[in-house]
């Protein structure tokens, strides 16, 4: 169990690296619809025939007033190439003001940057109408132009392994449950630790199923300094569990070596 709680790591790890993967892919479409709204722009001030539809339009506007263009009457739609702002588009129309400030406060989802067209008049002074283009793409139609194919892999492999590690700590291991191999062995089967079942084997496999304190130690705790208090603990739990459970005891030989032996009848 404690190798799958590391192993969590990998599909956490993997999670968010697919989040951070498609929120940057989202970005980097609306940026690119940004750009197209910008290039479609520059190619309708361009146009003769919607220089004349500015220049028609001045004589409506007042300074701080913002008109609105519909695609019937700008046909500015054509000029993008993204399909997914064509029916969510529009254009915004207005004199600048001299101060120079942002004249336009609509918000948008994507919008493409303020471009200035001078237009020189008879007084002394030239107009300078500003143009912008709004686009409302939904979230659906940003994430279906932005690439998600590797955050969508990535977020389904996380999901499987998930699952694949769910079902494998569902699964009963040899080390929850097992039948306890003794001189006389037991078919009730018995739950033990990983460790209490390390020592079991180690009794299963000795001679006179009869172990030494220090080779008990030397197994179990390597590494540890005066390990005997934790044996006693240790030695006391697994008695509890075989009595609970088994028909199987431990008996101290001589206070130096410890045997695997079947209870008694009268025991």
């Amino acid at each position: 169990m404690r190798g799958l709680r590391y192993l969590m790591f990998v599909p956490a790890l993997l999670l968010m690296s697919s989040i951070v993967i498609g929120f940057n892919n989202y970005k980097d479409a609306k940026e690119d619809m940004r750009q197209d709204l910008n290039c479609a722009l520059r190619q309708f001030i361009m146009d003769k025939p919607r220089q004349s539809l500015l220049l028609d339009s001045l004589t409506t506007l007042h300074h701080g007033m913002v008109l609105t263009l519909n695609d019937a009457e700008s046909s500015f739609s054509g000029q993008l190439t993204c399909p997914s702002l064509k029916d969510t588009s529009h254009l915004s129309v207005c004199l600048l003001h001299h101060d120079g400030q942002e004249p336009f406060k609509e918000e948008a989802s994507v919008c493409s940057d303020t471009v200035l067209w001078h237009f020189p008049q008879q007084e002394s002074r030239d107009a300078v109408i500003a143009l912008k283009a709004y686009a409302n793409p939904s979230l659906c139609a940003v994430l279906g132009h932005s690439d998600q194919r590797l955050p969508l892999t990535g977020f389904i492999l996380c999901l499987l392994m998930v699952l694949g590690m769910g079902w494998k700590s569902r699964m009963p291991g040899r080390n929850t449950e097992m039948a306890v191999t003794s001189p006389q062995p037991s078919e009730r089967p018995i739950r033990l630790t990983p460790m209490q079942e390390q020592l079991m084997d180690m009794f299963a496999a000795a001679p006179d199923h009869t172990l030494s304190k220090e080779a008990i130690c030397a197994v179990l705790w390597p590494k540890k300094e005066q390990p005997e208090n934790t044996l006693y603990t240790f030695i006391c739990r697994l008695k509890t569990a075989l009595k609970e459970q088994s028909d199987m005891e431990i008996v101290n030989k001589r206070g130096k070596e410890y045997q695997l032996v079947k209870k008694e009848p009268n025991d």
